[in-house]
Formats: structure tokens, sequence, C-alpha cells
């Protein structure tokens, strides 16, 4: 392909990345609300909380000081979440970027250059372009098994097309539509985490450096130290898999043992900086199976369960490695088969889903040998003399194989685009948040009785406990937190709500007219203490625990 060619195709995948990012995630700069796409609405409750605390609130502090970063969901001890890409998102906003565009330009940059790079790599592994763009082609469109079912609740007729692309609902939603086939293997999940498609890209990158060192030597272990420095911040899991790739390597190629070893000479710092900043502590466990609904499964359980999730990617990836030149063979036949065998053994955070993180890139450097498998079936169907039955056997082979491997994908993509959006005021339009912001320090824990986009996480303030499901599956004692939340909430007097306080670090109690039901407010209490904010629309009322108690709450 020319350069001009080359040069148009990477613009138009860049003004896709940028679609694709912006049209789920926007701002309406007349009514100053910030709106997400229904599907992204559970896990943005988790990152703009993430995001504006270092927009707004004390998180920028403690980066620029190399003190712990908390979340805004679990305040008072370091966080357990990778924080990297949502700092820089919240430090672009911080220098005066509109929070859509300081979410989605990292966003829209790191999912076009996880496009270049899968180019790249497949073109450094097999030299030939159309795998380049078939693996390319594999990535965005899916080759999961949930077509089937989709056809079954729209059989095909002359409505198929129209079906396809009015469709707003994902065919297989698995774990939580019941079904096996995993929700993860969609656009949806670069949508939703905006920190996976750049870490994926950086990672690709160590992979390229791996496999062809630069010509300049000496420029090589500074380049992989200083990506792996800043894939540790972006994504643990990621930074993981990179451990994994340099192994590997460390054992298959003399010759790159001294480059692994100058390039640790940068990384080591790096992870120590980390492991002081954050919580690196995870729950890595036995237990077999996945997201498989069969407890300890059989084989014919476990190979049903990965067909019908990566359909005939789980046939071309073993026949597309055995086929493969020796060396792209015996570069990647040992990360991959351990990459795809322990997340299907151990579990390494308290929620087994989040093993979806290995599965997603064991599937782009599949994708890439499955398009080599693809490509070279096409070409050995090619061999026989005639010219004309040369081609139509090449086209038979290439749609049976092909079409079967894109066909979810295309179905998956039309819910993105047929998805609803749901608004959330900013501080501008929303005055519970604008006191909150106007009115309290950076350093300040409230106390909360909603959980999802809470006034205090739009203004950048930590809340003392946030949604059960977030800090659960992150590593945090949730229990004992929602335990110390409800004591307040239910405090018989004065006297032993202020001694919570004192031990909660709480400045504020906020308190809606609809708590969370399982706080159970003394409302008596509560009625008796005289507020300092009140707004009789949302039937939001804040208690300052300075004025009620006579104290400040004792910091660290």
């Amino acid at each position: 392909m020319h350069r001009a060619s080359l040069l148009i195709s990477a613009i138009g995948i860049l003004l896709f990345s940028f679609f694709l990012m912006m049209y789920t995630f926007s701002y309406d700069a007349n009514t100053h609300d910030i709106r997400i796409a229904t599907k992204l609405w559970s896990d943005f409750g988790a990152h703009i909380p993430l995001i504006r605390s270092f927009s707004y609130g004390e998180n920028l502090n403690r980066l620029m000081h190399a003190r712990p970063i908390e979340s805004p969901l679990f305040p008072g001890e370091p966080i357990r979440y990778h924080f990297g890409f949502y700092a820089l998102a919240g430090i672009l906003e911080h220098l005066g970027l509109r929070i859509d565009w300081a979410v989605n330009i990292p966003s829209a940059a790191g999912f076009f250059l996880l496009i270049v790079c899968i180019f790249y790599l497949s073109y450094l592994l097999y030299k030939q372009e159309g795998i380049s763009w078939l693996s390319v082609v594999f990535f965005l469109f899916n080759g999961s098994l949930s077509f089937l079912r989709f056809l079954r609740e729209h059989p095909l007729s002359k409505h198929t097309i129209t079906d396809i692309m009015t469709n707003a609902q994902f065919p297989a939603f698995g774990p939580w539509d019941g079904g096996d086939i995993s929700a993860f293997w969609t656009l949806n999940i670069y949508t939703n985490q905006r920190h996976l498609g750049l870490s994926y890209a950086l990672l690709l990158a160590l992979i390229i450096l791996l496999y062809k060192p630069l010509k300049h030597a000496r420029y090589t272990p500074l380049i992989i130290g200083g990506v792996t420095s800043l894939l540790l911040f972006v994504n643990f899991a990621a930074a993981g898999i990179a451990a994994l790739f340099f192994g590997w390597v460390f054992l298959i190629q003399k010759k790159s043992r001294m480059l692994l070893l100058q390039s640790a000479v940068i990384i080591l710092p790096a992870f120590f900086l980390l492991r002081h900043m954050s919580n690196l502590s995870s729950s890595v466990a036995w237990q077999p199976g996945y997201l498989m609904r069969t407890p300890n499964p059989g084989i014919w359980s476990f190979a049903s369960f990965w067909f019908a999730n990566l359909g005939l990617h789980s046939i071309l990836i073993p026949v597309g490695l055995i086929l493969s030149p020796k060396a792209v063979r015996r570069f990647l036949i040992g990360p991959l088969v351990i990459l795809f065998i322990l997340p299907n053994l151990y579990r390494f955070s308290p929620d087994m889903i989040n093993n979806h993180k290995f599965f997603n890139f064991f599937l782009i450097i599949g994708n890439i040998v499955s398009a080599y498998a693809v490509m070279t079936l096409i070409k050995k169907a090619g061999q026989i003399q005639h010219r004309v039955w040369k081609r139509a056997l090449q086209l038979t082979v290439g749609t049976i194989l092909i079409v079967p491997l894109i066909i979810s994908g295309v179905i998956d993509f039309f819910p993105l685009i047929n998805d609803t959006k749901g608004s959330v005021p900013d501080t501008r339009a929303n005055a519970d948040a604008e006191f909150i912001r106007s009115n309290t320090k950076p350093t300040d824990i409230i106390a909360n009785s909603t959980w999802f986009y809470h006034p205090a996480s739009i203004a950048g303030r930590p809340l003392l406990s946030g949604y059960t499901y977030f800090t659960w599956s992150y590593g945090y004692d949730q229990g004992k937190r929602e335990a110390l939340l409800t004591s307040i909430y239910r405090a018989g007097s004065i006297d032993a709500l202020c001694a919570i306080v004192r031990r909660t670090r709480v400045a504020f109690v906020e308190l809606n007219e609809q708590p969370e039901t399982y706080l159970q407010p003394n409302w008596a209490l509560w009625r008796s203490i005289l507020p300092v904010y009140q707004n009789q629309t949302t039937h939001l009322t804040i208690y300052s625990m300075r004025d009620t108690c006579r104290i400040l709450p004792r910091y660290p």
C-alpha cells in the first residue's frame, strides 16, 4: 500500500476512534450536563469521581508530592486501582479542558494507537499487509457465536439488515444475562474502561520492541523502561502481562537478557514509587472455570464455553501457531498459552469478572495469529491450476472463514450506536455539587446517604463509602466501611455521632430524603441538628461536623 493510502487509512481510524469515544461520552454546553451513554453508566460512576479527585480534589496535590493516592470512594488508605489514565484526564481538566475533551482525547488517542500497533505488529510478524488489515478487522468485530442468539430472536428475513441496524441490546451479555457468552468481546469494553486501549497500545509497543529492538541498541532499554514505567500506572493487569513477556524473552533469547536487565534499572524505581503511592496487594485464588456456569467444569464444558466465546478463533489460533514461522511460534507460544491457562484457573482479584483483561489481550494477539491462519488457508485453496475455479475456491474459503468471525461484531456495533444517554448535572447546573465544591476543602470526607453520581463526587470530594460493588471488587474492606457509615446515620445521640466522626475523619454528612435503604437513619437526631445547607428541590441536606461537634477531624 502506498504511503498516501496508509495516511488516509490512519486518518479514517483516528476519526473513528474520536467518534466512538465522543459519541458515548459528551457534554452539553448549554445545560452544563455531562452526557453518558447508558451502557457506560455503571463504570463511569467510578471514573468520574476519580477524575474529579484530580481536577478538583486533593489527589493532584498528593500526586505532585509523591504521596499515596486515595480512592474518592474509599478514602483513608492508598488506592487499589490503577489511576494513571484518570489522573491524566483530571490534570487536563484542571488545566482548562472541559471534562469530555479531557477524557476523550486520551481515550481516542489510546484506541487509535492500539489499532496502529496491531497493524504494525502483525506486519512485523508475518510481512503481509493483508494479514495486518484482517487482524484489525478481527479486533474491531469479535468472532463469538452471539450472532446465533441474535438470529434465534430475529430469524433471517427481508428485515434482517434493518433488525441489525436498529438493535439496541447486545445479543449476549454474560454473565449478567445468565448465558455463557461473555460481554467483554465487544467495543463496549473500550468505551467503558477508557484506560484499556492506551494500556494495550503501550503493551503492544513493548512486544514490538522485544521482537525487533531498535537499530540503535542503547535507546531500546530507555524506551522499554520508560514505556513499562508508564504502563505500571495505567493498568496493573497489562503491566503483569508485560512481565510475562519479559520473562519469556529472557528465557528464550540470550541476546535480549542484557537489554532487559538494563530496562529494569528504570522500571524498578517506578515500581517502588507505585508501591508507595498505591496498594498493589492482590487476592489471587484458585477458581477454575472463569465465568462458566458449571462449577469445576470438565473438558467438554470448558471446550464448549470457549468455542461459544471465541468462535472459529478457538480453532484458527492453534492452527495459526502451528503454521507460523519458527521464530514467530517460538516468540508467541509460551506467553499465549500461559495467558490463556492461568486466568482460567486463578482469580486475580476479588471479582472473577476482572480476569477479562487477560483474555482481551490474549485475543488481540490471537486475532493476529488467526488472521495468518485464514490467509494461509485461502492461499492454499488457490493452488489449483484452473484460474476461474482457483478464484472461486479462494472466495468460498475466505467467506466461510471470515464471515462467521466478524458477523457477531457487526451486530454488536449497533447497540453502541443506538444506545440512549443519561445526564449528570455538572457543578454549574448542580447547586448541591457547587455548594460542596465552594464550601468544603479538597481533603474533607463526606458521609453519603446515596451512591451513584453523588454531588460530592461531581465536586471532587471523597465519599466515606462508595458503591458496594466498586469498593468490594477493588479489594477494600467494604463491609467494615459500610458499618461505619451506618453507625453515623443511626447514631443515638450527638455524643455518639461525634465519637464516630472523630474516628472516621468525616467533615460533613449529607442526608437525602430517600437514602440507601440499609442506612436506616435516626431521623429524630438528624432533624434536631441545624444543617449548613438544605435544597428544597433535591431534598438534600448537609451537616457540618465541625459545627455540630465543635471539633476539627484529626488528619494524619
